[in-house]
C-alpha cells in the first residue's frame, strides 16, 4: 500500500516494505495548502513509489516540511507550492541546513511527480 496524505488533520499514513506501519499528524501548520503539497510529495517518495522507508526517514521530511512552512509564512507566504517563486525557495535553502534543503527539493519534485505544478524556475532550482 502506498503512502496516503490525511486530511483533517494534516498528516500521512505509510504501510513500509517490512509491514510496519506509521501514522503521522502534522498539527497546525502555518501554510496548510503549502503543507499539503508537501505532503503530496512526501508519498510519492515514500516506498513503493519511492526510497523512503522507514517512520525515522517519514519523521526527518516532516521536520524539514514543519521548518519550510514555518519559515515561509514568517514572510508572509500563505500559498501552496504552485505559488512558490524562485527568490523564495533559494531564501529558504539559503538559511536552513542542509538536510532541510535537500528534503524539501526532494518534495518538491515529489509533488511535481503526483502531477503538481511548480513555477518552471522553482522546479528548475529543485531540480539542482
Amino acid at each position: 500500500m502506498p503512502a496516503e496524505v490525511l486530511n483533517d488533520p494534516p498528516g500521512i499514513s505509510c504501510v513500509f516494505s517490512d509491514g510496519r506501519r506509521l501514522k503521522m499528524m502534522l498539527g497546525d501548520t502555518a501554510c496548510a495548502h503549502l503543507a499539503r503539497d508537501l505532503l503530496t510529495g512526501l508519498a510519492e517518495l515514500v516506498h513503493p513509489h519511492g526510497t523512503v522507508d522507514s517512520a525515522g526517514s517519514v519523521q526527518h521530511y516532516v521536520r524539514a516540511l514543519r521548518g519550510m512552512d514555518s519559515a515561509l509564512a514568517g514572510r508572509g507566504f500563505a500559498g501552496g507550492a504552485t505559488d512558490l517563486r524562485r527568490a523564495q525557495v533559494a531564501e529558504f535553502w539559503m538559511g536552513t541546513t542542509g538536510a532541510r534543503e535537500a528534503c524539501t527539493r526532494r518534495m518538491l519534485l515529489g509533488f511535481t511527480a503526483a502531477g503538481g505544478a511548480l513555477d518552471a524556475r522553482v522546479r528548475e532550482l529543485a531540480e539542482g
